[in-house]
């Protein structure tokens, strides 16, 4: 359930900041430029969005990696090194 999360939190956050701040973000900007949307009041909403989906779930598949590498068990060697 963390994972959801963690994807939910930096979805608002990344929309949000793509909102709050306009500059063009990779690959918001590329959507809207490949869909060719009108020049609209909606248009940086969309590049928002976008914005928010991609960097939430590298996010998400950054965090999910790492969990499951620290959830894997360490091999235990019996033998005990210079015996």
């Amino acid at each position: 359930m963390k994972a959801g999360q963690i994807f939910i939190a930096f979805f608002l956050l990344f929309t949000a900041a793509s909102i709050a701040v306009p500059i063009p973000l990779f690959p918001g900007n590329v959507i809207a430029a490949l869909v060719q949307f009108p020049m609209s009041e909606y248009l940086i909403y969309i590049e928002a969005i976008t914005n928010g989906i991609t960097y939430g779930l590298i996010t998400w598949l950054i965090f999910f990696l790492v969990a499951k590498k620290l959830e894997e068990p360490m091999p235990v060697n019996s033998k005990k090194l210079g015996h």
